[in-house]
């Protein structure tokens, strides 16, 4: 062989672009999923700090189906959190604060990896795609005279 690319290693790259293609995409997804987890948990921390020592605090209850219903606050010391598969937890509002921030901080760790993880496969595919046009324009000399 003279050294020039051939068919079997372009599809092996094009195999590897379309692997961490399809990779990126669902870690596209799961951080998309971790910024609005981040996201709730910031909302529910705003509420317990705005109802705090708020008595007969009135509001509206989702009731499904974009229907509401007016209610009263009862009791704005105590809140009911969820635990994880779900499992929830009657516990003081400052307890679930804390225990809510702190979801909130290893979300962000976790978020922080996954853009590590991104940027690294984003590198790995330009890589891939640099080695592809480079193989790609080694053959087209040889390809003008067939």
């Amino acid at each position: 062989m003279s050294g020039q690319p051939t068919n079997d290693e372009l599809q092996r790259l094009a195999a590897q672009h379309d692997e961490h293609q399809a990779q990126a995409e669902m870690l596209a997804e799961q951080i998309e999923a971790i910024q609005i987890s981040i996201i709730e948990c910031e909302r529910a921390v705003n509420a317990i700090d705005a109802l705090k020592d708020e008595d007969e605090v009135a509001a509206l209850v989702p009731i499904g189906a974009g229907s509401f219903m007016h209610a009263k606050l009862a009791k704005s010391d105590r809140t009911i959190i969820s635990l994880g598969s779900n499992v929830s937890a009657e516990m003081s509002s400052d307890a679930a604060k804390d225990r809510l921030v702190d979801r909130r901080e290893k979300l962000a760790k976790i978020l922080e990896q996954m853009n590590q993880t991104m940027g690294e496969l984003a590198k790995r595919i330009q890589a891939i795609q640099a080695a592809a046009t480079k193989q790609t324009q080694a053959r087209q000399p040889d390809q003008a005279y067939i």
